[in-house]
């Protein structure tokens, strides 16, 4: 009676993770949409409370409007927008910020009811606590990459969002390794060779560097440096990686390396996928394997098209989505191989 009813309450407490997980993977797909339509910046104060509500008269929308018309974007980039383009722009970052306060709604509440009826084990809820402070922390770093983009130029800080992107990965990261533990047993984790357990890390790892360094593209919209692949400008090695000191700046602030980089560590995620789809041909992690190489596959493939066609909006959020599935996958994979 005991286990079926700790069975039940495991099974509870990984369905209510899940959905945590994908009301998340929305916000990073509708995240990429907001910042592809620039409509991050058109809400210029952070109300925590009184911004759950949108403008609901003509007046309330003249006010917000005019907020809007000091800011750099309308006067270098909108000058001239008109009212209803406005609302457009608006409510799309009103929807973004509105799916981030259900998402934290749909982790605290049921937390609480959990805690309550004394389901989460003790030795589990400095997890969950971690959880709290990094939903509290995502909301803050999403408002001081906004507020970088509201002082002088039209444009969001490409490490604040490349660190609001990691952070939001970190939270799907962190709500899917708990559901799946309530999930799995530690039976077919025992039976994974030594070698397959660390490519698996090591995947997991270049996954989260490649989709970093994502961020960083689509934070200084180096994506639409070159329109060519697999040469850029024309040639193997454009020129210029190297021309910002100290040259390690160039890693994270020149838009030819961080193009060029991304272009490139593509092709060493796909080298480990491929090893590991070798080294799990014979174990409980091969349907896994295979399905990782295939979406590398066509990750790779998405970021081609997506740069030979000029980033095109659909496309380029396409790209990103398979990114967040290849993460899930990839974790998916480390959880079987290290804990069952």
């Amino acid at each position: 009676m005991f286990k079926l009813r700790h069975m039940t309450t495991n099974r509870q407490l990984a369905i209510w993770l899940l959905a945590v997980s994908a009301l998340i993977v929305v916000l990073v797909v509708y995240g990429g949409w907001v910042r592809l339509t620039r409509s991050g910046l058109s809400i210029v104060e952070w109300n925590v409370v009184t911004g759950v509500v949108p403008p609901l008269s003509d007046a309330a929308w003249e006010s917000e409007f005019a907020k809007y018309r000091q800011t750099p974007e309308y006067q270098l980039v909108n000058y001239g927008m008109e009212l209803d383009a406005f609302k457009f722009i608006y409510y799309m970052e009103f929807g973004h910020r509105l799916l981030g306060r259900l998402a934290g709604l749909l982790f605290v509440v049921p937390l609480l009811y959990f805690l309550w009826c004394r389901a989460i084990p003790r030795a589990h809820i400095p997890a969950y606590l971690g959880i709290g402070l990094l939903f509290a922390l995502q909301g803050l770093v999403g408002w001081l990459m906004v507020k970088s983009g509201l002082d002088d130029r039209p444009q969001v800080s490409h490490l604040r969002l490349t660190l609001h992107l990691c952070c939001a990965l970190a939270l799907l990261a962190a709500c899917l390794w708990q559901a799946l533990g309530y999930l799995s047993s530690a039976a077919e984790a025992r039976s994974v060779p030594r070698t397959a357990r660390r490519l698996c890390a090591w995947l997991f790892a270049a996954v989260c560097l490649q989709i970093a360094a994502g961020g960083l593209v689509a934070g200084l919209k180096a994506g639409h440096l070159s329109d060519t692949f697999p040469k850029m400008f024309g040639v193997w090695v454009p020129a210029g990686l190297w021309s910002m000191q100290p040259l390690l700046v160039n890693l994270l602030d020149n838009p030819t390396t961080v193009h060029f980089q991304h272009r490139f560590f593509a092709f060493a995620v796909l080298g480990l996928a491929l090893a590991l789809w070798v080294a799990a041909r014979r174990t409980a992690l091969k349907a896994g394997a295979g399905l990782i190489l295939c979406l590398v596959v066509v990750q790779i493939g998405l970021g081609i098209g997506t740069v030979v066609a000029h980033v095109p909006l659909a496309l380029a959020s396409l790209h990103q989505a398979v990114a967040v599935a290849l993460l899930a996958a990839a974790l998916f994979l480390c959880h079987r191989a290290y804990r069952g």
